[in-house]
Order: structure tokens, then C-alpha cells, then sequence
């Protein structure tokens, strides 16, 4: 790490990124300059953590807000390779500010088991020459997890609204942001992660298997807050989170 003078860190608030971030501080850089993009189909709450995280950390923090992005035909219909050409955006976007800021690389928090799954945005970080030292460090998933655990440094395990929406259809920003406001209220009755898919007109609902109870418990206040949204049918997967072939598409 210390071969940089001031990286720029492409920034979700996530954990691959987090631990990036600690990393980079930890080994004395200079200066650490985390970037956090924000496209209209990211969630508030993970702008959010990605201040907050950033000062936990103490590193200097830039968030850039792209409207844009809409008009990428492929993320405008949530298509197959959206994930790329918004990988790339988002790239360009970093590159931008570290260029700008003086910095003398661009890095992302991509591990070694991110390699073993099929993730089209891998291929826009080689086309933008973006480095991936945990990769090159040989650094899994699992010691990310166990050493950010010990540290009690949080991080948000989210993906963008736009997989919450089916494949192929032209993405309704208004339609998001209520998937994203129903999202928020699960949170709040103390489940540890929520997907809120939209099927047809209504949504199905997947969180851990160990947070099912908790659904059950606040179904009243999770029906009121779905049904005043316009989704007539909320359905729980039983399968939970990652059960699914969607669900580990996230």
C-alpha cells in the first residue's frame, strides 16, 4: 500500500471498499481520498453510511452525484450488462476526481472471491485500468469479514435499487424510490438485510432465514407501508436471501 502517495478509492460504504480504506490508512498513506458516486438508483441510506464510515476511518471523502447515468441505454433498461456500463460510468466518474485531486492511482475494493463469480462490471475495472489490491494481496471474502468483525468497523451489505427490478424493463425512478422507502421500514424492525423485489404489482420480500420472525412480527406495519405505496400483494420468499437465482445475482 504504501507504494501510493494519494489513492483514490472508488467508496460504497460497502465492505470490500471499508476494508480497502482501513487498509490504505493503516499502512500510512499520505493522503486516502475515498469517492463515493451517486446514481438516482442508489440508496440513501448507503450515501449515508459512506460519510459516516469515511470519518470513522478519518480519510478525506468526495460523494459525486451523476443524473446521467439514465441515459445509458442499458441501465436505463435495467439490461443484462447494466452492471458494466454503470461499473464504467462509475469509474470514469473517480478517475475524474482523482485527476483532479492530484491523486496517483485508482483502486476498488474487489477480493478474490468476487473472481469466481460471473460479474460483468470485472471487465470494466481491467478497460479503466483501475487497481484491485486486495486481489493482488490474495485477500478473501471470509478474512475481509473476520478481520472488519474484530474491528467493529460497520459497513452496509447493499447492491443498487436496480436489482430489485426485473431484467428488460425501463427502469421507474419514482417506482425505486418507493421500493427503497419500503426497504427502510423493514430495517427498522431490526432484520439485518432486506432485497424487496418488485413481481407484477406488488413485491416479494427476502431477508435472512433468521430474520423471518421479525417479518411475521411487524406484518401489520409492513403491509400498511406496501400497500400505501401502490403494491397490492407482498409475499415473503421462504427460501430467504440468496436462496433464489436472483437473489445471488446481487
Amino acid at each position: 500500500m504504501r507504494r501510493y502517495r494519494c489513492p483514490a478509492v472508488a467508496f460504497s460504504g460497502g465492505r470490500d471498499s471499508t476494508f480497502l480504506l482501513w487498509a490504505l490508512k493503516r499502512a500510512g498513506v499520505g493522503r486516502v481520498l475515498a469517492v463515493t458516486v451517486d446514481f438516482p438508483y442508489i440508496p440513501r441510506r448507503v450515501i449515508a453510511a459512506s460519510e459516516e464510515v469515511a470519518r470513522l476511518i478519518g480519510v478525506d471523502h468526495v460523494i459525486v452525484r451523476d443524473e446521467e447515468v439514465m441515459e445509458e441505454r442499458e441501465v436505463r433498461w435495467n439490461g443484462p450488462l447494466r452492471c458494466y456500463f454503470c461499473k464504467r460510468r462509475m469509474m470514469s466518474l473517480v478517475r475524474s476526481v482523482a485527476e483532479r485531486e492530484g491523486c496517483d492511482a485508482v483502486l476498488d475494493g474487489t477480493n478474490v472471491s468476487d473472481l469466481s463469480e460471473d460479474r460483468p462490471g470485472l471487465r470494466a475495472l481491467k478497460e479503466m485500468e483501475v487497481r484491485s489490491p486486495l486481489v493482488e494481496a490474495g485477500i478473501s471474502e471470509m478474512y475481509i469479514v473476520s478481520l472488519l468483525k474484530d474491528l467493529k468497523l460497520p459497513y452496509l451489505a447493499e447492491t443498487c435499487m436496480l436489482t430489485r427490478l426485473p431484467i428488460g424493463e425501463e427502469v421507474n425512478l419514482e417506482l425505486v424510490r418507493k421500493v427503497e422507502v419500503l426497504e427502510d421500514i423493514i430495517l427498522q424492525v431490526g432484520v439485518s438485510l432486506v432485497r424487496t423485489r418488485l413481481q407484477g404489482d406488488g413485491v416479494r420480500i427476502e431477508v435472512p432465514p433468521k430474520d423471518m420472525g421479525r417479518i411475521l412480527e411487524a406484518r401489520a406495519t409492513i403491509l400498511e407501508a406496501a400497500r400505501s405505496s401502490g403494491f397490492r400483494t407482498v409475499t415473503l420468499d421462504l427460501q430467504g436471501y440468496g436462496g433464489s437465482k436472483l437473489a445471488a445475482q446481487d
